[in-house]
């Protein structure tokens, strides 16, 4: 049996007079006058000098220049994350490649970290080639990263592919940039990405791309997916790797795309990268993780190259919503040359069909950053506005008797469906509704199709009667402008794109969702709004994450629209739900009709009592005034989704 690891300083019981006089001392060290202030994506870095006291409590070395207070800072993800805490990691890691830095303390909050004195390669050599012996010097960190003992390696998330299943970590990875990296933004970015050429299935048409021929099987092992110019120190010719927050596990082979691809290596450098790395795993007794190289390599390029176009694209349209004055021509010139690279280098993996020029890019920039999605809606303060006290609760009628909630306890409950407009928030209030029908009617107008329609959708007041009516004419082969209903689609998003900003909460809906998602009830969002505006006033409010992907709301097709049960059975189907586990929360006899359809059962929200006769009257069994009365559903309910 091998013998227990040395402990590490920051080890040490972390209790006691001595424990404290290190926090106190190190909270004042990150706050040194003297500090320099290093950010990245994912933490912010505060280098300060160590000071003899603390060094002397830490057991480190009193002569240290250097110590670094490391912070995370909030960011989108666009990798998976294996290892949630880096400090927890770094306590292997730095017992076996020496030249890492360690974390001398976790704080929870942030962390120290020792300093490793040299100069960053992205200040030494920014652009140019790194030369021989600095890719000897990295293809044997490869190698050294690779010889670290799994079984020290923390804990992997559970499912998390195993060794020497290649194909289903390639997968895994696929998987992570559809669900969580494209799909989710695609709510803000859709415009954008469709008028440059992305598409919404270009990362499942990579998935499934019957020309790949399978993954060799090849051993897994430490990986750390990040290693640019920016994560190497050179000192002496020697180097230090940094910034382990995004390692991994897996496909030794992706580690080395990553790095080929993030170096910005000219073509010949990444040949020549290649041969090393091949020399230093066998050279280091892992010539195991070699096989396949040839084939498999260019699989994990071009996924990188896939991968990256999402990133990219948004980072420099986002990059125009910072400025602090608006963009000008060199800025929207500047945006479309990444947005163009990233465009180029992805085209081929993903099978684009070619890169718009620089002034279409531009246009479509222009366009998605003075439009809804884009500076207006960086404007609003998201954590303000996410720390806004919600409005105190309408008190509890009559119409809504606690032994109506009782059927529902204990009836199996694993998921709760929710309308947006009514039950989450009061999308368009005050009668604004009527204005974005006015918009509607007169892109109709102009385009010769008014006449056309039913008296009563011409005098309706709901812009989804217009789009109803256009899609029906449409089958008619009434419809003179056959992408008129597109265009109205396009309006009808912007609109309620817009209402979000100023959409008040439902009372106690944000409280409610809030305390679902803790007892880890699944929710889905069903409505025949926009997701993308559903999206936009999810993340505004700080929700986003109760929901995941599972936003099921208008699509091209408007005869799906509630009473149809579409949304909802798309919604059963993406949780994974039977239909007698659900029950949804709706405001008006269509959301009724729908459940009814997709047996689910129902409660029935209204605001005033003519929406609540209105509901009664179709036939709702229970209808509440106030969500406050379904907070007391939840123990019962996360009793039933612990089972």
């Amino acid at each position: 049996m091998p013998s227990s690891s040395p402990r590490s300083p920051h080890e040490a019981p972390k209790s006691g007079r001595r424990e404290a006089w290190i926090r106190r001392l190190a909270d004042a060290h990150r706050d040194h006058p003297d500090r320099e202030v290093v950010a990245g994506h994912h933490n912010v870095n505060h280098i300060v000098p160590l000071g003899l006291v603390l060094a002397l409590l830490l057991r480190t070395m009193p002569f240290r220049a250097r110590v670094k207070c490391r912070m995370p800072r909030e960011t989108v993800e666009v990798v998976p994350r294996v290892w949630p805490s880096e400090p927890e990691l770094l306590k292997v890691v730095s017992r076996h490649l020496r030249e890492v830095p360690r974390c001398l303390r976790d704080f929870g909050a942030w962390s120290l970290h020792s300093y490793r004195a040299g100069r960053v390669l992205s200040d030494a050599v920014p652009h140019d080639a790194v030369g021989e012996a600095l890719m000897r010097e990295l293809a044997g960190f490869f190698a050294r990263a690779a010889g670290v003992p799994v079984g020290e390696l923390p804990p992997r998330p559970a499912g998390w592919p195993s060794s020497p299943h290649s194909q289903d970590f390639l997968h895994r990875l696929i998987d992570f940039t559809e669900e969580r990296v494209h799909r989710p933004n695609r709510w803000r970015f859709d415009a954008l990405f469709t008028e440059v050429g992305v598409g919404a299935d270009v990362m499942r048409n990579f998935r499934e791309d019957v020309g790949r021929r399978p993954l060799t099987r090849r051993p897994f092992c430490l990986l750390h997916t990040d290693v640019h110019r920016a994560n190497v120190v050179v000192d002496r010719r020697r180097i230090a790797v940094i910034d382990w927050e995004l390692a991994s596990y897996g496909d030794p082979l992706h580690d080395l795309a990553t790095h080929l691809v993030r170096m910005d290596y000219a073509k010949d450098e990444q040949v020549r990268m290649t041969e090393l790395w091949a020399v230093a795993m066998r050279r280091a007794g892992h010539g195991a993780l070699t096989e396949g190289l040839a084939t498999d390599l260019p699989v994990y390029l071009d996924f990188e190259y896939a991968q990256s176009v999402f990133p990219d694209i948004m980072r420099a349209a986002l990059a125009l919503t910072a400025l602090p004055w608006d963009p000008v021509a060199e800025d929207y010139a500047e945006a479309a040359a990444k947005v163009r690279r990233a465009l180029e280098r992805a085209a081929g993996p993903l099978r684009l069909g070619g890169v718009p020029d620089r002034q279409h890019v531009e246009r479509a920039l222009r366009s998605w950053c003075e439009g809804p999605f884009g500076r207006a809606l960086e404007k609003a303060s998201l954590a303000e506005r996410a720390m806004e006290p919600e409005p105190e609760p309408e008190p509890q009628t009559e119409q809504e008797p606690e032994t109506g909630l009782r059927s529902y306890r204990g009836g199996g409950v694993g998921c709760v469906l929710l309308d947006f407009d009514g039950p989450i928030c009061a999308l368009f209030p005050d009668g604004s509704a009527e204005r974005v029908a006015g918009e509607l009617r007169k892109l109709a107008s102009d385009r010769g199709v008014l006449g056309l329609l039913p008296a009563e959708v011409e005098r309706s007041e709901d812009p989804q009667d217009i789009l109803r009516a256009v899609h029906a004419l449409r089958g008619t082969g009434q419809l003179p402008d056959p992408d008129l209903g597109a265009d109205l689609e396009a309006l009808l998003t912007a609109g309620e794109a817009w209402a979000t900003h100023t959409a008040p909460p439902t009372p106690g809906a944000h409280r409610l969702i809030r305390a679902l998602r803790a007892r880890g009830v699944r929710m889905a969002v069903v409505t025949n709004n926009s997701p993308r505006a559903v999206s936009a006033y999810l993340h505004r409010h700080g929700l986003a994450d109760a929901f995941g992907p599972h936003l099921y709301g208008r699509t091209a097709d408007p005869a799906l629209l509630k009473p149809d049960p579409d949304p909802l059975i798309r919604a059963l189907a993406g949780l994974g739900a039977a239909p007698g586990e659900a029950l949804m929360i709706g405001d008006t006899a269509a959301d009724l009709a729908a459940a009814t359809d997709a047996r689910v059962r129902f409660i029935g929200y209204a605001r005033d009592e003519p929406g609540a006769e209105r509901l009664r009257a179709a036939g709702a069994g229970l209808v509440l005034s106030s969500l406050e009365p379904l907070l007391g559903l939840l123990e019962d309910l996360g009793r039933e989704v612990s089972r």
